[in-house]
């Protein structure tokens, strides 16, 4: 269809470069790694700081900790849910560990 509106030559330099990744080896159809800013407010200074405020306050949001460790928000979600490993529960975050102990306690 898009060979009908636009003529020949519409596709065949992306069908040709596809053809020669092929050639040369390149099999996965997902894309390659992409290079871009590296994050340096997810480091172990800013961990550190997450920590000691969310144990100032146990009921604070993501903004409310972002904001006072001086940061954004999108590097404060990641700090608390992959590096100190923690989830919302009603309304809060707690550490999964204690989680899952106070469930086995409970069965």
């Amino acid at each position: 269809m898009l060979q009908q509106a636009y003529g020949e030559d519409c596709l065949s330099s992306t069908r040709h470069e596809w053809h020669q990744r092929f050639k040369s080896g390149r099999t996965p159809i997902k894309d390659n790694p992409k290079s871009g800013w590296s994050s340096t407010s997810i480091d172990d200074d800013h961990v550190e700081k997450v920590l000691a405020v969310i144990h100032q306050n146990r009921h604070p949001t993501v903004c409310e900790v972002a904001e006072e460790v001086g940061i954004c928000r999108s590097s404060c979600h990641p700090i608390w849910t992959k590096k100190l490993k923690m989830r919302r529960v009603a309304a809060k975050f707690v550490l999964r560990l204690l989680m899952r102990h106070s469930l086995s306690m409970n069965f």
